[in-house]
C-alpha cells in the first residue's frame, strides 16, 4: 500500500492548538528543494506588520517636493511596492517528475527494516507572495503539510511501496483540499490588512506634508535674512542633489572635439527621473487624467528641480521657439525635453519637427515625453516609433530593454549633417477615467 497520506487536523482560531500531529518524512526533490512544514515559519501577522512598518519608514526618504506637491503619487508608489498579493494555485498547470526508486526505513516491534518504494514530485504553479504559504495565519490547522515552497510553485512528494495512478491522484486531491483550505485563511487575513497598509502610508505622508508645509510657511513669514552656510559645521540633508558634468564629444569623426555635451550618466538620470514620474502617473489615472499639458510639465519641473538644484527651466526660448523643459549650463544646454499628447502620426511628426527645431547646433541630448490618453497604447507606441524612423532626419534606432517604457534614437542635426542628436521617446499612458 502507498505510504502517502495527509494527517487529520483540527481548525484553531487564536493561539490554542489541539489534536494529533503526524507528518510524512522529509524528501529531497530532484530539483534540490527540500520538503518543509507549510504555514509554520512564524506568524503571518508579524510578517504583515513588519512590511507595514517598512512602508511607513520609507515616507521620510521621499523627496520633500514630492511630499508637498504630489503626496498621492508617493503614497501610491509605496503602497504598490509594499502590498502583498494573495496566493492562487494553477491546478490546471501541474507537472510531475518521473517516478524513481528510493528506500524507506520503518520500525516494527522494535526492529528497523529497509523497504524499497517509489517516489515522485508534484509541481503546482502559484502566483502571489509565497511567504503566505510559510506563515501561520490567525486561523490555522493543527495538522502538518509537507511541501517545498518556491517563488513560483509548491512542490510536494508522493511516495509508497505500491503506488498506483489512483493513489497518486487521490493524494493530489487531498493536498489540493488542504492547501486551498489553509491558504484561504491567509488570504482572508491579507484582504483585511491591505486597507490598513494604505491608511498607514497615507497618514504618514499627510503628516510629513503637514510638517513640510508648516516649515515652508514659517520660513516665508520670517523677514530675517538667511545666514550663509558654514561648510565646517554644515549638516547634510539626506536628499541627493545632482551636479552637471560634461564630457568631450558630440560630432561624428571628432570624438575629442572641445565642445561639451551632457555626460551619459547625467542624461540617463534625467530620463529615468521623468520615466519614474510617468509610471507613478500611470498608477494614478484619477489624478493624472485631470492634468493639462502645462500642468504635467510643471509637475515634471518640480521633480527635476528637486534633483538638479533648481537648474531646470520651463517654457524657455531656444532655437525656433519655447521648449517645455530645458537644463542649461552657462551658455549651453545640457538637456531639452518636450511634452506632447498623442493626436495621431501627423501631429506627432509635427512634434518631432518642433523639438528638433528647438535644438541649436551645440544641443545633442533631447527627449519627447508622449502622453497617451485613449486608444491601444501598444499600437500608438508602435505608430510613434514608425513616425520617428520615417522622419527625414532619422539616423538609427538603438536597442531597448523595455520599449513600452523607453525608446532611443539617433537623429541628424538640422543645421549640420555631421552632427548627431540622442533622442529618447518616453511614453506615458494615462487612460481616461469615467465619472
Amino acid at each position: 500500500m502507498p505510504r502517502c497520506r495527509l494527517v487529520g487536523a483540527v481548525v484553531v482560531q487564536g493561539r490554542q492548538r489541539a489534536g494529533p500531529k503526524r507528518t510524512v518524512g522529509r524528501f529531497l526533490h530532484t530539483d534540490g528543494v527540500r520538503d518543509g512544514h507549510l504555514f509554520s515559519s512564524g506568524r503571518l501577522a508579524e510578517y504583515l506588520h513588519t512590511r507595514q512598518g517598512l512602508a511607513v519608514g520609507e515616507v521620510v526618504k521621499a523627496l520633500p517636493d514630492e511630499i508637498r506637491f504630489v503626496p498621492g503619487v508617493v503614497a501610491d508608489r509605496l503602497f504598490e511596492e509594499y502590498q502583498v498579493a494573495a496566493v492562487r494555485f494553477d491546478w490546471d498547470g501541474i507537472t510531475r517528475t518521473e517516478p524513481r526508486e528510493d528506500f524507506e526505513v520503518i520500525e516494527r516491534w522494535g526492529e528497523r527494516y529497509t523497504t524499497p518504494i517509489h517516489t515522485l514530485s508534484i509541481v503546482v504553479p502559484i502566483s502571489g507572495d509565497p511567504e503566505l504559504l510559510r506563515r501561520q495565519a490567525d486561523t490555522y490547522s493543527s495538522g502538518t503539510l509537507e511541501a517545498a515552497v518556491r517563488e513560483d510553485a509548491v512542490v510536494f512528494s508522493v511516495r509508497g511501496a505500491e503506488l498506483t495512478p489512483e493513489a497518486v491522484r487521490g493524494h493530489i486531491a487531498q493536498m489540493r483540499h488542504e492547501l486551498e483550505r489553509q491558504t484561504s485563511w491567509a488570504n482572508v487575513q491579507l484582504e483585511a490588512w491591505i486597507p490598513q497598509l494604505r491608511v498607514s502610508i497615507e497618514t504618514a505622508v499627510a503628516q510629513r506634508k503637514e510638517r513640510l508645509d508648516s516649515a515652508a510657511s514659517l520660513s516665508a513669514g520670517l523677514d530675517i535674512p538667511l545666514a550663509p552656510v558654514d561648510d565646517n559645521r554644515r549638516i547634510d540633508i539626506p536628499v541627493t542633489r545632482k551636479k552637471i558634468r560634461f564630457q568631450r564629444g558630440g560630432r561624428a569623426g571628432h570624438s575629442m572635439s572641445p565642445e561639451p555635451s551632457l555626460a551619459n550618466e547625467v542624461y540617463e538620470d534625467v530620463t529615468r527621473t521623468i520615466g519614474s514620474l510617468a509610471r507613478a502617473m500611470e498608477r494614478l489615472p484619477h489624478t493624472a487624467s485631470k492634468f493639462k499639458e502645462v500642468e504635467i510639465r510643471d509637475l515634471i519641473l518640480f521633480i527635476l528641480n528637486s534633483h538638479w538644484e533648481g537648474a531646470v527651466r520651463g517654457e524657455v526660448f531656444n532655437g525656433n521657439g519655447k521648449t517645455d523643459i530645458l537644463l542649461p549650463w552657462k551658455d549651453r544646454n545640457a538637456f531639452i525635453g518636450e511634452c506632447k499628447f498623442w493626436s495621431g502620426p501627423k501631429g506627432f511628426a509635427e512634434a518631432i519637427d518642433q523639438l528638433l527645431g528647438y535644438l541649436v547646433w551645440q544641443d545633442t541630448k533631447a527627449a519627447l515625453i508622449l502622453f497617451i490618453r485613449s486608444g491601444e497604447a501598444s499600437s500608438i507606441i508602435a505608430k510613434a516609433d514608425n513616425t520617428i524612423q520615417n522622419h527625414p532626419l532619422f539616423k538609427v534606432a538603438k536597442s531597448n530593454v523595455d520599449p513600452a517604457v523607453r525608446l532611443d534614437y539617433v537623429m541628424v542635426s538640422r543645421s549640420d549633417s555631421q552632427r548627431f542628436i540622442n533622442l529618447a521617446l518616453l511614453p506615458v499612458v494615462i487612460p481616461k477615467v469615467d465619472g
